[in-house]
């Protein structure tokens, strides 16, 4: 996970990993999705998940190509596991049926969505 690595050390921050990802499709639609967490502390801190999740907004502007699913908005508690990052069944299950919706939102058979979030 990209917020944890930075929080652990790396010396690549996060606009470097999103500008390195975005070179590799070569202009090509890219969905990328936010994130939240429950925890207060740590690596994996709801904090942590929130400075990415506004450097994947920043990213936008940049790519007309990328869209961001707004999962951190739609992640409901329950749906969590008691480690406060990782889902259960239920919220792995419901996790995937709304990133193919975003999809299908964000980049429609024919053109784009406009805007970055996709919700």
């Amino acid at each position: 996970m990209t917020p944890r690595t930075l929080a652990v050390g790396s010396n690549v921050g996060l606009m470097t990993r999103i500008q390195r990802m975005m070179a590799a499709t070569h202009g090509e639609p890219v969905m990328w999705i936010n994130l939240r967490s429950l925890l207060a502390g740590g690596p994996y801190s709801e904090a942590n998940m929130a400075a990415w999740d506004s450097t994947l907004v920043k990213a936008c502007a940049k790519y007309p190509n990328m869209r961001v699913f707004d999962w951190a908005a739609l992640a409901k508690t329950k749906w969590y596991i008691s480690d406060g990052i990782h889902f259960t069944s239920a919220g792995y299950a419901a996790r995937a049926r709304l990133i193919a919706q975003a999809l299908a939102r964000a980049f429609p058979k024919t053109g784009h969505s406009t805007g970055c979030l996709v919700s």
